[in-house]
């Protein structure tokens, strides 16, 4: 029984082990130029040109650049923060200086060093520098954080307008299409209504269905804009500039 005691343990624990290995093993870091192409660098496709664009127009990338930049700074800076609590000490035996200055030096009493020069520093101000310093390089490691996450917001946002406009686009198709059918519908309707072929009732449906897709078509059409000035607010260049670009992805 001993035994049996155990082996249920040792096998429970082999258990858990092989169960955590695959999450040890696949627990890497992220390279997060993999979400924006690093500036210099072409990007893979159309979408990640895009993501590029706003990320190097955004106002808060330069932001944040700065912000790092002045983080950075004042790490160097405490590099040598202990160099402001040095002080030095400048003393004069003034009586031994007096007495090997006095023409008449018997009996004089000179006591040596005539000067002294001191300088001192607390032991404190070099932990203390130390650890000011690791606090300004953290804030550094948290300004590439921020940009970091900067980036991930940027290419979401930028990839849910763009997609925003295509649907949009394939929109305006299906609705134009939509519009077509129903004006040759109106106009066979009509046909029919002249040659009383058809009822007024009957005519009337026909012309509300047109007037209705082409209320949908010019909605469309007002909904291509509207995600364009979204699209060209995050890329901040023009749709027309950008979209030239798309046939070089193509080929």
């Amino acid at each position: 029984m001993s035994h049996l005691n155990l082996f249920f343990p040792l096998k429970n624990l082999a258990i858990c082990t092989l169960l955590l290995l695959p999450i040890w093993g696949f627990a890497q870091q992220f390279d997060y130029n993999t979400v924006v192409a690093p500036e210099g660098q072409r990007p893979a496709s159309f979408e990640d040109y895009l993501v590029q664009l706003a990320y190097l127009n955004s106002p808060e990338t330069k932001i944040l650049a700065y912000e790092k930049t002045i983080e950075e700074k004042e790490v160097d800076l405490q590099r040598y923060d202990w160099q402001d609590d040095v002080k030095f000490g400048f003393n004069i035996n003034e009586v031994s200086l007096a007495n090997v200055l006095a023409k008449d030096k018997t009996n004089n009493l000179v006591l040596y060093p005539l000067y002294q020069l001191s300088a001192g520093v607390s032991l404190g101000s070099f932990t203390n520098s130390k650890r000011k310093r690791g606090i300004e390089e953290i804030d550094v490691m948290v300004k590439d954080m921020e940009n970091n996450q900067h980036k991930m917001k940027i290419r979401a946002e930028t990839l849910a307008r763009y997609r925003k406009l295509l649907l949009s686009i394939e929109t305006l198709k299906m609705r134009t299409m939509a519009e077509e059918d129903a004006r040759n519908t109106h106009q066979v309707s009509q046909q029919r209504f002249k040659n009383a072929d058809l009822d007024m009732e009957d005519m009337l449906r026909a012309s509300e269905a047109y007037n209705n897709a082409q209320e949908k078509r010019l909605v469309a059409e007002t909904d291509i804009q509207l995600a364009i000035i979204a699209l060209e607010e995050m890329i901040g260049l023009k749709w027309e500039a950008a979209k030239k670009a798309e046939e070089r992805y193509k080929k």
